[in-house]
């Protein structure tokens, strides 16, 4: 029996550590999961901001084409001005030249007239009144000489602004023949990374998948062999301890008569194949507090003389549930490494303490 027993403790010891594997395995799994799952919440907002993105760069793009149409019909339409002015100042100068041509033809026959003036004194008022009438033709002429001089001026004056305004609108052109270049630069970019990101989210997707079917197969192992271990601990609880040791669940617990300090308590334990308890319910507190008389204080097996203020169980883990008294621990004068129950016939679950490692007391080892 006692063989069966030690192999079937070692068996438990074993499927604990598997489990334990198992569990932090888990975990690990569910934090990848959960990792990959937020990356790929994050994915789909960035597609959706890209593609709204997209949309708006799209809207500018056709906003800005038919802005360019309009500048390009405004061009045209001045284009077709300034060539209206031009002939009409070309006509305007073919007049001015045939004025011209008149005025030279009328300034001859104002001298053919002179000398015949001077030839023939009888005709002499006739031809002053002919050549005031001339003279006043000529003031005319030249009044609207001057004035076709004037309009000439004007016209390349407005035909020099037209060649600036067509200067500004040929640059403005070419800007937005390099804005729309951008443009489509910018557009083929965001494709290519648009694709990027669907290749990417695909393999999430596929990888998610095949963390989810691994996901459901360890639940399925972790529920087998959580069926195996209550089977296995049904066993245990029905297996006796040694004499002097009291049973609770499926461990075993030796309250001691001597006192020893905490360290040379855990060596006495391990000097059985145990060590000091490690208390994991409430349950078992009431258990052990139960089993001290009146007034007792006992080693258990948490200190933190590792690091001050991380109390850790003799098995390595850290104290989740705690019982301390009121106003501990409190580690008087930086001493008060180990822990120690109090037992309290007023409170059935018993109460906490930190104590010096080398005061001596009883202790409780469990197995």
């Amino acid at each position: 029996m006692q063989a069966s027993y030690d192999t079937l403790t070692q068996e438990t010891e074993h499927l604990k550590n598997q489990s334990d594997t198992l569990t932090a395995e888990r975990d690990q799994l569910q934090s990848n999961y959960d990792s990959l799952t937020a990356e790929r919440k994050q994915l789909e907002a960035s597609l959706r901001n890209l593609t709204k993105e997209k949309d708006q760069m799209q809207q500018n793009f056709n906003s800005l084409s038919a802005e360019r149409d309009e500048f390009k019909a405004s061009f045209d339409n001045l284009k077709n001005v300034r060539d209206r002015l031009q002939a009409n100042y070309n006509t305007l100068k073919q007049q001015s030249d045939e004025l011209r041509t008149s005025y030279n033809d009328m300034q001859r026959n104002l001298k053919g007239l002179q000398t015949k003036h001077n030839n023939l004194t009888a005709t002499k008022d006739q031809l002053q009144a002919k050549y005031n009438n001339q003279q006043r033709e000529k003031d005319e002429l030249q009044n609207r000489f001057w004035t076709v001089i004037a309009n000439r001026d004007q016209l390349q004056s407005n035909y020099s602004t037209l060649k600036r305004d067509m200067d500004q609108l040929q640059r403005r052109y070419d800007a937005l023949s390099t804005s729309k270049n951008g443009l489509d630069t910018s557009y083929n970019s965001l494709w290519r990374e648009k694709a990027q990101l669907q290749t990417r989210y695909n393999s999430l997707w596929r990888a998610n998948n095949w963390l989810q079917t691994n996901y459901s197969s360890l639940l399925t192992d972790r529920d087998k062999l959580q069926n195996g271990t209550d089977k296995l601990m049904a066993k245990l609880r029905g297996f006796p301890c040694k004499t002097g040791w009291k049973k609770f669940e499926i461990s075993c617990y030796f309250f001691s008569t001597m006192k020893k300090n905490w360290t040379e308590s855990r060596k006495s334990c391990m000097a059985q194949g145990a060590d000091l308890v490690v208390i994991e319910s409430r349950e078992e507190q009431v258990f052990i507090n139960r089993g001290l008389k009146t007034g007792q204080n006992a080693w258990i097996g948490l200190s933190d003389h590792l690091t001050e203020g991380v109390w850790l169980w003799v098995d390595g883990t850290p104290a989740t549930t705690q019982y301390w008294q009121p106003g501990q621990p409190n580690s008087f004068n930086g001493n008060q490494d180990c822990v120690e129950i109090v037992q309290k016939t007023s409170d059935p679950v018993g109460q906490w303490n930190d104590d010096g490692c080398y005061s001596e007391q009883i202790w409780i080892c469990e197995q």
